[in-house]
């Protein structure tokens, strides 16, 4: 999460002019948002959407202080959604073409070890992604470094000065997950770990300086891969799959990309029928109930969805979240 700076009585992001880019994060739009695999869209959350209980469209965030990148404390008891002017949203649509990412590839040494018990995952690594990511700190005179140069950072000149560091990846899920009868809400920012990459997802939620509450997707670009560093950690939001090394073929039911904290399946956005899921077909927590590959053998049960409507992964847990280490309390 990082707080936005505060402009002109209103918390915003000073952009220069300009901003709108042919060479954005995605490709051309086309109908209903898609284009094969690919989105051409982000629709995101309505403003004054309330984040505290369970519901479609929204995450579901857990009340506790949080600290934030600037230093202070925040009680994560968030306020209703807001939705910020930005040149690449109009209303609840976000245009990925013109969103400019933070540029440049740079490849990290990547470490990522899953290890299966009769009843556990465990997930091992050093948070850094097999595929290039951005340059960061973010290069000066880029768009990005424009905006991210504007937002306060703990222990920083700025936001666009914060790099990227391995960190010890380390949690273990249940292979067996059961569905309770009420969804849990998310505790702290990491949701879930990309196993295809050795990422972690991270929650789809932002705080401004004057204590708004927005969609990263919204208020920041990523890079290419729609990653970024908070406090040097390396995560993923919005179009997650954009980088990943399987994320399935046109017209056919898209993998497995991941697991949920609460040992749950996070699968890719096309169903069995080849065509995109959208959020009227899921449940609260953007999860739902169908025949997908699991465990070597097509079964019906519950996992999550990547689509590109907000929260674009995990809303909430229908399982009992795994305990996070200590590293992981943000």
């Amino acid at each position: 999460m990082i707080s936005l700076k505060r402009y002109g009585g209103a918390a915003a992001v000073v952009l220069t002019a300009g901003l709108c880019v042919s060479s954005g994060i995605g490709s051309a739009s086309s109908s209903n948002g898609w284009n094969g695999t690919a989105p051409t869209t982000l629709t995101t959350v309505s403003t004054g959407t309330n984040m505290n209980t369970p519901g479609k469209n929204k995450s579901f965030l857990c009340e506790h202080p949080l600290p934030m990148a600037d230093g202070t404390i925040m009680d994560m008891k968030f306020p209703p959604f807001t939705n910020l002017e930005m040149p690449w949203a109009k209303g609840n649509t976000l245009n990925i073409a013109a969103i400019p990412p933070a540029p440049g590839s740079v490849r990290m040494k990547s470490v990522f070890k899953q290890a299966v018990t009769a009843t556990k995952r465990h997930f091992k690594g050093n948070g850094i992604p097999n595929h290039p990511m951005g340059t960061f700190p973010i290069v000066p005179g880029s768009e990005a470094y424009d905006t991210y140069s504007q937002l306060p950072a703990q222990g920083y000149p700025n936001a666009a000065a914060i790099p990227v560091k391995p960190y010890d990846l380390d949690v273990t899920v249940t292979r067996t997950p059961k569905m309770n009868k009420k969804p849990t809400c998310i505790k702290w920012l990491t949701m879930g770990i990309v196993t295809q990459t050795g990422a972690a997802w991270h929650a789809e939620v932002a705080a401004t300086s004057a204590g708004q509450a927005v969609d990263p997707n919204a208020a920041l670009p990523t890079d290419k891969c729609w990653g970024h560093p908070y406090m040097t950690m390396y995560h993923n939001h919005g179009y997650s799959l954009k980088c990943f090394p399987n994320k399935g073929k046109p017209g056919q039911q898209s993998p497995l990309y991941g697991y949920a904290l609460d040992g749950f399946g996070v699968y890719g956005p096309l169903g069995a029928n080849g065509k995109p899921i959208r959020n009227s077909q899921l449940d609260e927590c953007h999860g739902m109930t169908s025949k997908v590959m699991w465990e070597g053998k097509m079964q019906n049960i519950y996992h999550y969805v990547t689509n590109n409507e907000y929260p674009y992964s995990i809303g909430c847990f229908r399982g009992t979240p795994a305990k996070l280490p200590k590293q992981f309390h943000m």
